[in-house]
């Protein structure tokens, strides 16, 4: 997965530890999970709760097993995600899902932050019924800076939004997020 601001993504973590996955009838196996404590201090404002433990996917087996409890910085890029502004007060962070207990790894967290820069902004739909956008970003999560690579329909868009488009500066919230590993270097 080729992400055009991936020198920006900084998510300063541990990789505690990889669960492979399990076999597939077929013989391969399902994806592997990588599980990264942030280490960044939470900023005024941040919701992140100590000790939480993060789950992503590693879809293009970019990340070396060797790595686990080392200390690094992943490149994340939440994808598919329902995006939509923050309404006041304006906060940052990762909000584990309902359900979430300590020691568990959350793979489906809220994410809170503000937009650093927007790569792609594309309205489409000329071969649909309906009108379309495609969104590539960066998010300022108070841990760590992220991606966001989504598609939503103009409805979505204009419920979620309120604005024609996202710019640097907003405040936002992305929910359903299936988050992948596009790297872990180790520090």
């Amino acid at each position: 997965m080729r992400f055009p601001l991936i020198d920006t993504l900084n998510l300063p973590c541990v990789f505690e530890r990889l669960v492979p996955g399990r076999p597939h009838p077929d013989g391969r196996r399902y994806l592997p999970l990588i599980v990264l404590r942030p280490t960044a201090p939470p900023g005024p404002g941040a919701i992140t709760p100590e000790g939480l433990l993060l789950g992503v996917v590693d879809r293009h087996h970019r990340v070396d097993a060797s790595a686990v409890g080392r200390a690094g910085v992943a490149r994340l890029v939440f994808a598919l995600s329902a995006l939509r502004i923050q309404a006041p007060p304006q906060r940052a962070g990762l909000e584990p899902e309902p359900g979430w207990a300590q020691g568990r790894a959350s793979t489906a967290p809220t994410l809170l932050g503000r937009v650093k820069e927007v790569a792609a902004w594309e309205q489409g739909g000329a071969q649909l019924p309906y009108q379309t956008l495609y969104a590539e970003l960066t998010i300022d999560a108070g841990v760590g800076v992220v991606g966001l690579r989504t598609s939503l329909t103009a409805e979505d868009m204009a419920a979620a939004i309120g604005a024609a488009r996202v710019v640097a500066g907003d405040w936002v919230e992305l929910r359903r997020s299936r988050i992948d590993v596009l790297a872990f270097e180790p520090g």
